[in-house]
């Protein structure tokens, strides 16, 4: 699965469990949405036992389900904004790829990355049409569950929204920021993992 590597811009949204989709179809340059397609994630995030990588707004997690499983390494350029690594799983499931772990080692030195958090996501994936029926970005209406792996253990779960470029402008994401803030959904002031 080893992938170019790539720019990913997103927004995240803090939602209510039952807060209703919002209108996707009134973003401009949107003319249709697609139909929702149901994704099942499991995904398991590495760190050092000190959260070296957290703290620097790093995520490494290896991932199944979905059409991207395997290894990313999401390292940050700018708000909103991360380049995007991926791999895929290898013979030890375990062990991060070492092309993932040369981009970190600044952070990690010879401190070994360890499993510390695990978050099964229920997905629902819109894709969000534009002219030519080009798909401009993807909205993802998440529930997640989060336990912890390293330390004391703990469980967690929310409801979140997320919109990513894909041939859009990035107008669009200023765009759905205003289409939700009129509607009381504020973005994310956590950094987003998914």
């Amino acid at each position: 699965m080893t992938g170019p590597d790539t720019v990913e811009l997103e927004r995240k949204y803090e939602v209510e469990q039952d807060a209703p989709l919002p209108e996707l179809v009134m973003l401009a340059g949107v003319v249709r949405v697609g139909t929702p397609e149901e994704q099942n994630l499991d995904a398991v995030y590495f760190d050092t036992r000190d959260l070296t990588l957290a703290a620097h707004g790093i995520t490494l997690r290896r991932r199944s389900g979905g059409d991207d499983a395997g290894w990313h390494l999401k390292l940050p350029l700018g708000a909103g904004e991360r380049r995007e690594m991926t791999e895929a799983v290898g013979n030890d499931p375990d062990t991060a790829p070492g092309r993932l772990r040369r981009p970190v080692l600044v952070h990690t030195r010879d401190r070994a990355l360890v499993p510390v958090v695990r978050l099964s996501t229920r997905r629902t994936v819109l894709s969000l049409y534009g002219p030519a029926d080009t798909v401009l970005a993807e909205f993802c209406d998440d529930r997640v569950e989060a336990s912890t792996v390293l330390g004391q253990p703990e469980s967690s779960s929310w409801r979140e929204w997320e919109i990513e470029l894909v041939d859009g402008r990035r107008d669009l994401l200023e765009a759905a920021d205003t289409l939700l803030a009129a509607s009381g959904v504020a973005a994310s002031s956590v950094p987003a993992l998914s």
